[in-house]
């Protein structure tokens, strides 16, 4: 994974990122609070680093 860290501070961002595959090179730090709801309408693979501003981390 590449030691740079990719921002979304919207969800159109966050939904960009993921579906450009972004998420499995780059950790990417959310803006905005965990919201389960989001995290359930991607797939994100086997290597992901993901972190919302409420300190909630999902990763693999």
């Amino acid at each position: 994974m590449n030691k740079k860290t990719l921002i979304a501070d919207t969800h159109d961002i966050f939904k960009a990122f993921i579906n450009n595959g972004l998420h499995q090179h780059y950790c990417i730090y959310c803006q905005f609070p965990f919201n389960p709801n989001l995290l359930n309408r991607y797939h994100y693979g086997k290597h992901y680093d993901i972190e919302f501003n409420d300190g909630y981390r999902y990763y693999q």
